[in-house]
């Protein structure tokens, strides 16, 4: 599980659903100026808890401005209100056709 100091155990319980929690936590946090990995952004894509991810990167703004959180760079989040960023999210999830032909593979 994703060790977040930040927060109580009862505000992160999503994360033991959430699709990252096997992969190593420096993945979803690039240099400025670089590019996170696309096979990076399709975890988030798929994640089941990315509008709890997403909120939590909202809530605590002042605390996480680096990383993607439910996929939303820190830029897009800067850029975006919360409700703009929400809606970029559900539009942007696939669909149960693209879930099972393509399954994540966690390494």
């Amino acid at each position: 599980m994703i060790s977040l100091p930040l927060f109580d155990d009862e505000r992160l319980r999503w994360l033991d659903n959430a699709a990252c929690a096997d992969r190593n936590i420096n993945d979803f946090f690039v240099e400025a100026g670089h590019v996170i990995s696309e096979d990076v952004l399709e975890v988030c894509r798929r994640c089941p808890v990315r509008k709890q991810c997403l909120e939590v990167a909202y809530d605590q703004r002042f605390n996480i401005t680096g990383g993607y959180f439910g996929g939303l760079s820190p830029g897009q989040r800067r850029e975006l209100s919360f409700d703009k960023a929400l809606e970029v999210v559900e539009n942007d999830l696939p669909t149960p056709e693209e879930i099972d032909d393509d399954p994540i593979i966690y390494s």
